[in-house]
């Protein structure tokens, strides 16, 4: 029926937007549908040959993103759709909009309803399938969540700091059981002391990050290539429960904390990983 169908329309219009760098556009587009209007109107080209518009579904906070992208996106459909003796193609004249689809979670017989594989869904089943994460933690970054996904960002940020907190410290004492197995007594009491009793957060992290660079091989065979890089992960999620536990007047974004938690899904694991292979001597 159309030259070009719905589906490829949309796929050929992500490829042109990844490649000329527009990124943002090309990320709605994949979650977006494209939908063709067939109008009785002649196009007056050729005899017998109607007009043909289309419009674009988008998730609803994407929608005024799009109408205001919508002259280059419709300028781009139009130089893929090829016109034929039935239809004329004019573009895309409207933007519509997708229903949100949910999903209900339960944890710890709390239940929560949240957007079908929202960050927030997806970092809830990453605990609730995870068990390798310890009850308080899950406690913490469940709260994370729900507190985020209700735009509760200055709480949010609290509970993934304390977190944080808690899988430095419990990666310190790890270590300190590892340097216990290797014999030296005064290297183990004097990281027990400098590290693990330590008065707060970024004295244990800067003490932390001293040995663990003096011991670079060992880190780099847990998966810590640039253990400065890696663990500064840390420092930041502390810097921002520091902001937002202290009336700085700094406020995180809705976005911003989004990205802070996927990115503490990925190390998460990782520093767990390490955890267990340091208590158990690699």
């Amino acid at each position: 029926m159309y030259t070009v169908s719905e589906e490829n329309m949309l796929i050929s219009m992500i490829a042109y937007l990844e490649d000329e760098g527009n990124t943002e556009l090309s990320s709605i587009l994949q979650v977006s549908k494209f939908v063709y209007a067939p109008q009785w109107d002649f196009s007056g080209i050729i005899q017998y040959q109607r007009k043909l518009y289309a419009s674009l579904r988008v998730p609803i906070r994407c929608r005024k993103t799009i109408e205001n992208s919508l002259d280059i996106l419709s300028k781009i459909a139009c130089e893929i759709y090829i016109d034929d003796d039935e239809y004329y193609f004019l573009g895309i004249n409207e933007v519509g909009m997708l229903p949100i689809q949910t999903e209900a979670l339960e944890f710890e017989q709390k239940h929560i309803v949240l957007e079908k594989d929202s960050t927030y869904a997806n970092f809830i089943k990453f605990l609730i399938n995870n068990s390798n994460i310890d009850g308080l933690q899950k406690k913490y970054l469940f709260e994370a969540c729900e507190c985020g996904d209700k735009n509760n960002l200055l709480s949010a940020t609290v509970m993934l700091g304390a977190s944080a907190e808690i899988l430095l410290l419990d990666l310190c004492k790890a270590y300190k059981n590892y340097l216990d197995k290797q014999g030296d007594s005064t290297v183990s009491d004097a990281f027990e002391r400098k590290v693990v009793k330590a008065k707060c957060a970024h004295d244990r992290l800067m003490e932390f990050l001293k040995r663990a660079n003096s011991n670079a091989s060992l880190f780099q065979s847990l998966g810590f290539e640039d253990i400065n890089l890696n663990f500064s992960f840390f420092d930041i999620i502390r810097q921002t429960r520091n902001d937002s536990g202290h009336p700085t007047g700094n406020v995180i974004t809705n976005e911003q904390f989004k990205m802070m938690l996927s990115n503490y899904q990925h190390f998460l694991p990782k520093v767990i990983e390490a955890i267990d292979k340091l208590n158990n001597s690699l």
